[in-house]
């Protein structure tokens, strides 16, 4: 018999995919267990924040013996409960007793009786018994950085028993600009992996969109109707902005959804769970993406999985605005849904209730202030690569950059990406934006992002970035510096 347990606690929410790494110790310098290694132990802490793709790197860590023995959890959180399912990992809801879930009313549906062991296992958890059809599903989990080869060789296996039932499956974006990869200048190894892990989701069936902005290129449910979204910002977006019931699901749990064609209804798909517990008024003006991301920093740090009601915000933000505010809540936080007074639809059309609030908090300009000074880690100096568009820049954002690089060349040693989806890149070529970041040395690359590249490889150490998400990142889980700035400030240090 082996000894005790480890049993390690803290209140603080865990990331995946950047608080720990691949031998399951804390590296978040700014978390409670900083140091600590949470191999073999019983982990308690309230639920994951950041990626979607943290249940890989669950099993990632259970395959190669670095995961928790036990993990107790303080609320339902899928990224976790599905890392733990597929990588065997015990784990419980703190206080709740499994929920009985009948798996012959799931087998009389036509799911495969594997896939029935993993939906009763996960209902339990979950709390529900109740399945519904799933049409519109997002999955995350496709660039091989992130899946690493643990996540292929999963992914290897369920595209070889099955094909989606779903409908409209799309996924998230790779690790490369799937058609010019070498100009991008991805390792061969690495491009052979991640296009295996793309063939098997076009076998699957799944819609090879490869964007996290589906929204932008026409892929979005229709307003209160139901959806099984995975890429975090876009579940935050679709919630809040759109109307649509999505839970944050996890890559895997989205995959294994498509396969069913059925998914649990629970949390945000109830009407009642949908309610804010925070408000949030907001003491200054704000304007531009920088903004709202650190608003969106913000955000996620202080309402702790809650959803906030906000206030304060005067005019309607734009919808760039709107994505990235959404990507980066996801990103410091877990926030899957937000409401704005007068502004997002289920607090204008006053369809939540405001009397379950538990507590008022302020943001102002100072504090958005620490978390600008807080991302920023790099020197301008020592930069070696400019990125925009985490989540993908729209047509808009594209069309901005252009314009401030027409004309003017890039400095010698500096690489610059604008990241976007290959149905806006193509629009953007169209249009002559594409030209005109090419001839002040930049590249508009298509089904990627700085995020979830190899860049480290690839030799980069310091990044700019406009986006609070990816800047909430790419410190630890790609190892750059990081200078946070808008477009125009960064452009304009690094032409001639």
């Amino acid at each position: 018999m082996g000894g005790p347990v480890e049993e390690l606690r803290t209140t603080q929410q865990i990331s995946w995919l950047d608080d720990l790494d691949e031998r399951g110790v804390i590296i978040n310098p700014n978390h409670e267990l900083y140091g600590k290694s949470i191999a073999g132990t019983e982990l308690h802490f309230p639920s994951a924040s950041g990626s979607t793709v943290g249940s890989d790197r669950i099993v990632n860590l259970a395959v190669h013996g670095f995961a928790p023995k036990r993990i107790v959890l303080g609320r339902t959180d899928p990224i976790t409960m599905w890392g733990a399912i597929l990588g065997k990992v015990d784990i419980e809801v703190e206080g709740t007793v499994p929920k009985a879930v009948d798996r012959s009313k799931l087998e009389k549906l036509g799911i495969d009786a594997e896939i029935v062991d993993f939906l009763v296992r996960a209902g339990g958890l979950l709390g529900t018994d109740e399945f519904i059809p799933v049409d519109q599903v997002q999955i995350a989990g496709v660039s091989y950085k992130t899946i690493t080869e643990t996540g292929l060789e999963l992914r290897r296996y369920f595209g070889s028993k099955y094909k989606f039932r779903s409908k409209n499956v799309t996924i998230n974006p790779a690790g490369m600009d799937l058609e010019d990869w070498q100009e991008q200048g991805i390792p061969e190894a690495f491009a052979r992996k991640q296009e295996e892990v793309i063939e098997i989701y076009r076998k699957m069936g799944a819609i090879p969109t490869i964007t996290c902005t589906p929204y932008l290129i026409g892929s979005m449910p229709a307003p209160f109707t139901d959806a099984f979204l995975s890429e975090s910002s876009v579940v935050g977006f679709a919630n809040s902005v759109l109307g649509v019931r999505t839970n944050r699901e996890s890559g895997l749990s989205t995959l294994l959804y498509a396969i069913a064609g059925y998914g649990p209804r629970y949390g945000l798909h109830l009407p009642e769970n949908r309610n804010p517990r925070v408000e949030v008024h907001v003491t200054c003006e704000l304007k531009g993406v920088v903004e709202f991301s650190l608003l969106g920093y913000k955000l996620g740090e202080l309402v702790r999985g809650r959803i906030p009601y906000i206030t304060g915000i005067r005019s309607r933000p734009t919808l760039e605005e709107f994505k990235v505010l959404s990507a980066a809540g996801a990103a410091s936080g877990s926030i899957d849904l937000y409401h704005i007074q007068d502004i997002t639809p289920e607090a204008t059309a006053q369809l939540i209730a405001l009397d379950k609030i538990e507590e008022t908090v302020e943001i102002s300009r100072e504090s958005l202030n620490e978390v600008k000074k807080k991302l920023n880690t790099g020197k301008v100096e020592d930069l070696d690569l400019v990125t925009f568009g985490c989540p993908h820049a729209s047509l808009t954002e594209v069309q901005e950059i252009a314009s401030l690089l027409a004309g003017k060349r890039i400095r010698a040693g500096v690489k610059l990406w604008v990241c976007t989806s290959r149905a806006v890149k193509e629009l953007s070529t169209k249009l002559g934006y594409v030209a005109t970041v090419e001839a002040a040395g930049g590249n508009v690359v298509a089904d990627t992002c700085m995020v979830v590249a190899p860049i480290e490889e690839m030799g980069y150490r310091t990044t700019a970035t406009n986006s609070g998400k990816a800047a909430k990142y790419l410190p630890r889980f790609c190892h750059q510096h990081v200078v946070f700035d808008s477009a125009e400030e960064i452009i304009r240090r690094v032409v001639e």
